[in-house]
């Protein structure tokens, strides 16, 4: 994912997250949001009950890694914000992948 996508300032993450519609599972919810621009943006959060900073960097970078497989699932002009669950940081990659594209399945059928 380029650095060009990613939504890092906690004013557009306030913004985002108070104006979008959301969808969740137990072990993510993902925030959506229209945007002006012509590909989307995401924003990653992960809580400090995760465990320290090398686990939280490790469940972002897999969180990264399978948004760059599932960009061609989501729209391309909206703005998303991942919350990571609890749950998240205890299951394997595959299981974390698997719950990700269940829940841009649900989304879409809505």
């Amino acid at each position: 994912m380029k650095k060009c996508e990613m939504i890092k300032s906690h004013q557009e993450f306030s913004q985002i997250i108070n104006n979008a519609k959301f969808w969740k599972n137990k072990n993510f919810v993902l925030y959506e949001t229209p945007s002006n621009y012509k590909y989307s943006h995401f924003g990653i959060a992960v809580s400090k009950k995760l465990g320290n900073a090398v686990s939280r960097n490790k469940i972002k970078r897999r969180m990264r890694m399978i948004l760059d497989k599932a960009k061609n699932k989501l729209r391309t002009n909206c703005d998303y914000i991942i919350i990571m669950k609890e749950n998240s940081g205890k299951i394997s990659f595959h299981e974390l992948e698997q719950s990700f594209q269940n829940l841009i399945d649900r989304k879409e059928n809505e």
